[in-house]
């Protein structure tokens, strides 16, 4: 027997929450294949408007459904769906609406014509939803006899359903005149089974010449930066409409660093050695004073660095994105910069300056970034490098550091 849902429950929805995100990812993957002259918006003529440069609109309604059939597949789009009759009942509502001077039937067919109707969900395709199949007919051949149906096959749903709040959008959609009915059958568009969004964005960002290996990237930075951006939009109360030259303006960089030969950004948190203080070069920096054993939190900073810098090395390797003869350029010229650093600062030291010229040495190559290949390393990365050749055993910052 099923328990009865908490209040906190019922309110939670989690399938409004899944909802928003579909249709933010829908809005994010038309404005990739905007054109010059054209724009989107998000939820303004509706939840996501796309406006042409031939004085044409498109108008998508997003139906997003967390149900499942028995083999794991979203359940499928039926003929009295509540989400398919409110999406054309919301249309029929904007065809005919007085407030935006669309009271007569010229000015509706004059709407209709200049708009398609876009219904995208995740649902799945019904076998036995004959309404959309009709509906798809007739965009293929808008002959009377095809309109015909479509109009019985409206009365036969409002006589069938018991569902008062169906019927009513049923009827919204029938006191159409017949001529604006026609027209409008001939601009709804159905995108049944629209799951993998995510994906198809990705695919939109590879057509953009993005090599594979930079396109996790790309989406992340573009999510990211779209997403902030509306979500002030909309949290200020102002319209959310992005133009074609204002999105290349604004995301360009974003497109051109990955299509540049910089390095990808790799996140991921590193596993670090059980024993951090048995590492090599945590004891070359204790020698000189720069950390004692009880600096747990930085010990663990300067570990994850170490580790970050040699698994970016090896996944940059495997992608190609370096060659080895790079990474040996990176430790040769590092190591030769730490060499004339020693050799200067010891030159002339004595036993009670050892300590400090080894700080002078480690603080001031940690001010430096260092290359690889064409790249500039960062802060962290630079640091990470020191920390793997003195892990390994080719630099150190005490005078006697080989003894160690």
């Amino acid at each position: 027997m099923a328990s009865d849902k908490t209040f906190m429950e019922q309110t939670a929805a989690p399938g409004a929450s899944a909802g928003f995100d579909y249709q933010y990812y829908y809005f994010l993957y038309r404005l990739l294949n905007l054109k010059k002259g054209q724009s989107i918006g998000l939820e303004i003529k509706d939840d996501v408007h796309t406006e042409l440069d031939n004085d044409v609109q498109m108008l998508f309604q997003l139906k997003h459904t967390i149900q499942k059939q028995a083999d794991g597949s979203p359940i499928a789009l039926t003929e009295l769906d509540g989400d398919l009759w409110k999406t054309l009942h919301n249309w029929a509502k904007v065809i005919s609406d007085p407030n935006d001077k669309r009271s007569t039937e010229p000015e509706q067919i004059n709407f209709i014509r200049k708009t398609e109707f876009h219904l995208v969900t995740n649902k799945s395709t019904s076998k036995t939803n004959t309404f959309t199949t009709l509906i798809t007919s007739y965009i293929e051949d808008t002959t009377p006899e095809n309109a015909s149906k479509i109009n019985s096959k409206l009365d036969a749903l409002e006589k069938s359903t018991t569902d008062a709040t169906i019927k009513g959008y049923i009827n919204t959609v029938k006191a159409l005149s017949d001529y604006a009915k026609r027209e409008f059958f001939k601009k709804i568009i159905f995108n049944i089974g629209e799951s993998d969004i995510i994906q198809k964005i990705k695919d939109t960002i590879e057509c953009k010449f993005i090599e594979k290996s930079k396109i996790d990237e790309v989406y992340d930075r573009i999510n990211s930066n779209v997403r902030d951006d509306s979500f002030i939009s909309i949290t200020a109360g102002s319209a959310t409409t992005i133009l074609f030259d204002d999105f290349n303006k604004k995301y360009q960089k974003i497109f051109k660093d990955a299509r540049s030969k910089r390095l990808s950004t790799l996140h991921f948190e590193p596993a670090l050695p059980s024993d951090l203080l048995a590492q090599r070069f945590v004891n070359q920096l204790i020698a000189v004073d720069d950390i004692c054993e009880q600096d747990d939190e930085i010990i663990t900073e300067y570990s994850t660095y170490k580790v970050r810098l040699a698994r970016s090395l090896e996944q940059w390797l495997q992608a190609g994105e370096i060659v080895a003869d790079e990474i040996d350029a990176l430790h040769r010229d590092v190591h030769l910069r730490w060499r004339n650093s020693h050799r200067a600062a010891f030159r002339k030291c004595s036993e009670e300056q050892i300590k400090e010229k080894g700080l002078s040495i480690v603080d001031n190559m940690r001010m430096d970034k260092y290359l690889l290949g064409d790249d500039e390393l960062n802060t962290e990365y630079s640091n990470g490098e020191l920390y793997v050749l003195s892990d390994n055993n080719t630099i150190g910052w005490h005078r006697d550091w080989d003894k160690i």
